[in-house]
Formats: C-alpha cells, sequence, structure tokens
C-alpha cells in the first residue's frame, strides 16, 4: 500500500512538472478558463433577461457551472484516449505487465491532470465568480456533507461508464470517436451543459432511468439546495445501485477485454 501511495505522489508531481515546464502553459490556461467565464455569465443573463429562467436564478444557474467545473476536473475522466493511443502504439502490452494495474495507471494520469487543471482552470474560475459574481455556498453543512459523499459516488458511476465505453477501443481499433459519443451521452442526459431542470418533462423522464444525471447533475441539486430533507436518500440509493451494476458489467467486459488484447504499431 505504501509503495502505491508512493508511486502515485511520484506520477503527480511528474505530471504537474512537465505542464509547468512553460510558463505560457500556465498563462493560456488561466486566461482562457476567465475568458469562458466570462462568456457563459454573458449568455445566461442574456437567456434570463427574456424571462426564460423557469423556477430558477441567474446566479443559481452560474453556481452550478462553477462548481460543476471543480467536479468535472476530479470525477470525469478521458480513459478511451489514453486506453486507445495504449492501443494503437503497442504500449498496452508493456501497461499490462507493470506491477501496478492497469487501472492504476489510468487513474494516477487521470488525477495528474487533474491537480494541473485544478490551479489554471476550476480555481481561478471559482475565485472570480466569487469575488465578481457572487456564487451561492452551499444550503447548510449536512447538505455539503452529503454532496461531497455523493459526488464521490457521482465520480464512481463516470469513471465506470467511461471505462465499459473505452474498453470498445478493444475491438474497434479506433478511439477518437469513441470519446465524442460518451461526451455527447453526458451532455444530452448528464446535464453538463445544460442543467436538466430546463429539460421538457419527456426528455428529463429519459434521463431519469439513465445513470448520467448521477454523476454530476444530481450532486449538483444536492449542493444549491434543490434536493434536501428526505428526498436526499432516493438519489443516493440510486447512484449505490448504478455502482453496483456499472462495476459488475465493467468487470464483465475487461474479462473479455483480455482475449481481444492485439498490439498495433510499437
Amino acid at each position: 500500500m505504501r509503495n502505491a501511495f508512493n508511486l502515485y505522489y511520484i506520477t503527480i508531481v511528474k505530471g504537474v512538472r512537465q505542464f509547468t515546464t512553460y510558463r505560457t502553459n500556465i498563462f493560456a490556461g488561466v486566461t482562457s478558463a476567465l475568458f469562458m467565464l466570462g462568456v457563459r455569465y454573458a449568455l445566461w443573463m442574456a437567456l434570463f433577461g427574456t424571462g426564460n429562467g423557469g423556477d430558477s436564478t441567474l446566479i443559481e444557474t452560474i453556481t452550478y457551472f462553477v462548481v460543476m467545473d471543480i467536479l468535472m476536473v476530479w470525477t470525469t475522466s478521458t480513459f478511451s484516449e489514453y486506453i486507445g493511443k495504449d492501443i494503437h502504439s503497442g504500449d498496452i502490452s508493456i501497461a499490462l505487465t507493470r506491477p501496478c494495474s492497469y487501472h492504476f495507471q489510468l487513474l494516477m494520469g487521470l488525477h495528474s491532470k487533474a491537480v494541473v487543471s485544478t490551479f489554471i482552470s476550476s480555481l481561478p474560475i471559482f475565485i472570480a465568480a466569487t469575488v465578481f459574481i457572487g456564487i451561492l455556498p452551499p444550503v447548510s453543512a449536512l447538505n455539503f456533507s452529503i454532496f461531497i459523499l455523493a459526488a464521490i459516488m457521482g465520480g464512481i458511476i463516470y469513471i465506470l461508464i467511461d471505462l465499459i465505453i473505452s474498453y470498445s477501443a478493444f475491438w474497434l481499433m479506433g478511439f477518437w470517436y469513441i470519446r465524442l459519443y460518451k461526451g455527447a451521452l453526458f451532455i444530452l442526459f448528464g446535464g453538463t451543459v445544460l442543467p436538466l431542470w430546463f429539460y421538457p418533462d419527456w426528455l428529463r423522464t429519459v434521463s431519469d432511468v439513465l445513470p448520467f444525471q448521477f454523476s454530476l447533475f444530481i450532486p449538483m441539486e444536492i449542493y444549491l439546495g434543490r434536493i434536501r430533507g428526505g428526498d436526499i436518500a432516493t438519489p443516493l440509493v440510486m447512484q449505490v445501485f448504478w455502482i453496483a451494476l456499472l462495476f459488475a458489467l465493467e468487470r464483465f467486459v475487461w474479462s473479455r477485454v483480455q482475449y481481444k488484447i492485439v498490439v498495433q504499431g510499437g
């Protein structure tokens, strides 16, 4: 266990050093993040100016996206890109023979990138939004604690879905379009671009029976107090259900994947 933590720490530090070698990377990351915050605020201010905000407010919606940006850095993954590149280059054969598991290697790469993204993107956005716009704090300490729990389970759901979809690269021998399909599913059913409370009833009903909203949207509703009290138990139970189901499915697909490994190149 100690060796695993040491390896994890070394990988994180290495990833940060690689990115910060060029200061222009930091400057570009911060400025682009602040620019996107300004664009997003202007667009939503224009929408709410038309009176089409429904039962939400401008500050509530901006808070939704600012806090979600932080969540997405740590809970969303791009494993399809890593797995696809490993298959295409032939590095998959080396990765599978290393002392630590392939999934642990993927997780280390994800968190290395998350540390960098937090400081050059999420943190500047959070500070700027807090100072110049004013985002909403959690409705209560209890809701915030439950939000953290829901966010962790939501991250597990996202990673499991990403892994299951990413494994298709072993059969398709391609990867660039896999992440596009995954992104489209989360955009449409997960509330990553438009909160689901703006959806028509029929589309919200479809989203309710799929796991995508439980990764980010449900934790954000808990943070904002749109789900509270006795109503919180149901989405948490559903998160546990989806984790169990997706984990079983991921293990099954991974067991079949190992018979489909074909090394290209390298």
